[in-house]
């Protein structure tokens, strides 16, 4: 059985036996499911050429489209040309040609930036640094929003805010009791440093941004870069998890009974497309770091059970102090 990318090009062929030149003989295409369960087929006429033979061109793509089929279901593909227009197959010199499908694949990029060195406190437990994450180009982060010029609407944000019993008020800052690190709206945190339109930010625009100053930044820890490949399904399903946190942005909190932070929001994104490696009770950026160095592999077909590539992008600043 051949392995084709569901927008490989596939050319069927077939010899005909006993067929006229400009005569037209069947093709039957097939889909199936992980179970080679025929999700759908088609019939098709195609004409002898000059050299005796019938081709049939196509996606595996362009025939679910054609046949309104989920074309992430689609796991196995059949092709056969009855070549001496009987309507059988001849098992002498026709064959039923059996394809399976291979899933893309897409580039996952964790970045961690580690506390600094020097942090005391709550820094040096690991509320200092960052965990972030890029789908292909596409960035994604989370962090806290303390805007003292911003309206934060409690239905947007899915939240009681100021802890009213509703999650109906248009709130300020000052309007949510004891804002901080332990309750406080969320927002992207590096992307909205970047951009006035963070949904938009790029990974290329990131590791820039990184690579400045820490003064410019105030990225002043040691900081990682983490990749690995999986399929195209699970950074779909990642995608949509980070496109409806970013719409409903939600609690920001370092308990994580009662919000999401950075490390958590990286670590559940990543759940809901299937991997489930973090461990449940990593919470800082050098727990994930450690988990993503030990547990975490490709599961692309074409990277499978490769282990991720970590490279050292911004050694910590030796000029800062907390």
């Amino acid at each position: 059985m051949t392995s084709k990318k569901l927008d490989d090009k596939i050319k069927l062929t077939a010899r005909t036996v006993n067929v006229q030149i400009g005569q037209e003989v069947k093709v039957i295409l097939k889909l199936y499911d992980e179970n080679k369960k025929i999700l759908k087929q088609k019939e098709y006429k195609e004409k002898v050429q000059e050299n005796t033979n019938v081709e049939k061109r196509f996606t595996i793509l362009s025939l679910s489209n054609e046949l309104n089929i989920d074309s992430s279901k689609v796991k196995y593909v059949s092709g056969w040309i009855d070549a001496d227009d009987d309507g059988e197959i001849t098992r002498e010199y026709e064959k039923e040609v059996w394809i399976e499908v291979i899933e893309g694949e897409e580039k996952i990029t964790i970045i961690v930036e580690l506390p600094h060195s020097k942090e005391t406190g709550w820094g040096a437990k690991g509320l200092a640094g960052h965990t972030a994450m890029a789908i292909g180009n596409r960035f994604f982060d989370y962090g806290p929003d303390y805007s003292n010029n911003k309206i934060f609407n409690e239905e947007i944000y899915q939240a009681d805010l100021n802890q009213d019993g509703d999650m109906e008020d248009n709130v300020k800052i000052d309007d949510i009791p004891n804002a901080g690190f332990y309750f406080a709206p969320g927002r992207p945190w590096w992307a909205e440093m970047i951009s006035k339109e963070p949904k938009n930010v790029t990974l290329s625009q990131v590791l820039s941004f990184i690579s400045s100053n820490w003064r410019n930044n105030n990225v002043y820890g040691t900081v990682y870069k983490i990749e690995f490949y999986i399929k195209k399904s699970q950074s779909n399903r990642i995608l949509e998890w980070w496109k409806d946190r970013y719409k409903h942005l939600k609690i920001y909190s370092i308990k994580p009974w009662t919000g999401e932070q950075c490390t958590t929001t990286v670590k559940k994104a990543l759940a809901y497309g299937g991997i489930n490696n973090i461990d449940w009770d990593t919470l800082t950026p050098d727990g994930i770091l450690e988990d993503l160095q030990t547990e975490i592999k490709s599961t692309s077909f074409q990277h499978k059970n490769e282990k991720a590539i970590i490279t050292l992008i911004k050694k910590e600043a030796e000029d800062w102090n907390p």
